[in-house]
């Protein structure tokens, strides 16, 4: 009998062991924040926890988030050159009552631009850098151009809560890329080049007020005071910007639109300034993605009214060739310059501020002439056709 309570007890033992066992081993499956965070390929941020869901540990929003302070959200913002994008944390939003189908929508509800995705909790809406794109408000100041929009978040497409209205802006300092984007109506024209093996590029040229490059002419036509200063500034915009440099080969004026016109003032002439004429400066050519030049205002000979500007555009790559210009002041031109018209872009017209009219916008003569009225061309005039 004693034999028998000793196999009793002892199978007794052995099953409460095992029933510990099973015990120990079913706790250890039950989530636990704390030895769980470890099985999610990714930190979970505090607003979630790593949990086990469909087969999968991942992050998830915390259930016992609850908040009523709106201020606890925190909006990011990423000011890119093509686009704005402002992202809101799921969780965050969770926490102040919203619910999963939650609606975003900028100060344009219409606009088609607007992208809505989630990843990782977050929501991200897109709208496009310019001005008026899904409401965005421009304003500019000295050195600034200041995108502004409203992102609104409501819990439905009927809307009956309350919206919560989140203000933001993205500030670009003004150079000349950002100066050309933020203009209503700049004189600029744009060139596409394609290069084997290396894709298609984009280069803009325009016409600037000042030094700066930051203030575009605008309008149909660009009207320039006695003895101004005319700036030009050129842009590669699309393309390798790294290893292509933007180099201008040949600028030159003419008066009419045509590019191959045989009336011509070089500028700059086999990638050097004309350096007959004192009032030219080139501030970079050839050694980045700008090239910016500067000429004091002429006029042709012949009563013609407008001047037209035509460069012609090589990309250099700088990983190959010598792209910044060798110029030296004994240099003298040399034969005849083949320039390749499919390389040219065209800029214009420029007229002198006062005068008696436009004329005919195709650059031929009209009934008034300039040099009487204006003695100060007589140099540019002269040296036009020595040059």
């Amino acid at each position: 009998t004693s034999q028998l309570m000793e196999k009793m007890v002892g199978s007794c033992v052995l099953w409460l062991a095992l029933a510990s066992c099973l015990l120990t081993l079913a706790s250890t499956e039950q989530q636990d924040p704390y030895t769980a965070k470890d099985k999610c390929e990714d930190t979970c941020r505090p607003e979630e926890e790593c949990s086990f869901l469909n087969g999968t540990w991942n992050c998830y929003c915390r259930q016992d988030l609850n908040s009523s302070d709106v201020h606890s959200l925190q909006p990011q913002l990423d000011c890119g050159a093509e686009e704005i994008k402002v992202s809101l944390d799921k969780c965050q939003l969770g926490g102040l009552g919203f619910g999963d189908n939650v609606i975003t929508y900028l100060q344009d509800r219409n606009c088609s631009s607007i992208t809505q995705r989630e990843e990782r909790n977050w929501i991200s809406v897109t709208s496009p850098t310019h001005a008026g794109a899904c409401g965005n408000i421009l304003e500019r100041n000295g050195t600034h151009a200041i995108y502004k929009n409203t992102l609104s978040v409501a819990n439905e497409f009927i809307i009956r809560d309350t919206i919560l209205n989140i203000n933001f802006q993205c500030a670009y300092p003004l150079d000349m890329k950002v100066s050309l984007q933020t203009a209503l109506q700049p004189i600029v024209s744009s060139l596409n080049i394609s290069v084997d093996g290396d894709g298609e590029f984009t280069v803009r040229m325009a016409l600037f007020q000042d030094q700066n490059y930051i203030s575009p002419y605008e309008g149909a036509v660009a009207v320039l005071a006695v003895e101004s200063m005319l700036y030009v500034g050129a842009i590669l915009e699309r393309g390798d910007t790294s290893r292509f440099n933007l180099l201008l080969r040949n600028c030159y004026a003419t008066p009419t639109e045509d590019k191959t016109d045989p009336v011509k003032y070089f500028i700059i002439r086999n990638s050097c300034p004309n350096q007959y004429d004192s009032t030219i400066h080139v501030e970079e050519n050839g050694v980045s993605s700008e090239s910016r030049f500067s000429v004091q205002m002429f006029m042709f000979a012949g009563n013609y009214d407008l001047v037209f500007l035509h460069c012609e555009i090589h990309l250099c790559d700088s990983l190959n060739e010598q792209c910044q210009p060798s110029c030296s002041r004994s240099q003298r031109r040399s034969g005849v310059v083949a320039i390749n018209p499919a390389q040219v872009v065209d800029l214009g017209p420029i007229t002198r501020k006062g005068a008696p009219s436009l004329g005919v916008v195709n650059g031929t003569p009209s009934s008034a002439g300039f040099l009487g009225a204006w003695p100060m061309v007589l140099l540019p005039v002269l040296l036009a056709g020595l040059f």
